[in-house]
């Protein structure tokens, strides 16, 4: 009887003991892969947030060089408009200058035809 009894002890710490061990790696397993993902989700994380911070970053120098192209345009357009209006005032000088002449010459004609 006490060799049943030693056998049945021994078999009972023994599933006891098999038991235990699966749960606790079951349960270290899942701690394992807990981990993981959070890592995997926190790299993630990371990531995307680097990607947007290069896609802002990207953003505000496109906006920059179009602010700049712009300005770069509008100093342009400023300068050929004053261009255009030294050149009218030079065209209308000569032809100011040209009616005058001819005003002139119209006038002496006028008076020597009169004598």
């Amino acid at each position: 009887m006490k060799k049943e009894l030693f056998i049945g002890t021994v078999t009972f710490v023994l599933i006891f003991a098999l038991i235990y061990a699966s749960v606790a790696n079951a349960q270290n397993a899942t701690t394992k892969a807990s981990n993981a993902m959070g890592n995997a989700s926190a790299k993630a994380n990371q990531t995307a947030g680097n990607a947007s911070a290069k896609a802002n970053q990207t953003a505000g120098n496109a906006s920059a060089k179009a602010n700049q192209t712009a300005s770069e345009l509008g100093k342009n357009a400023s300068q050929v408009g004053g261009q255009i209006l030294n050149k009218t005032e030079d065209v209308g000088k000569k032809i100011a200058g040209g009616l005058g002449s001819l005003l002139g010459n119209a006038s002496e004609k006028l008076k020597q035809g009169s004598k």
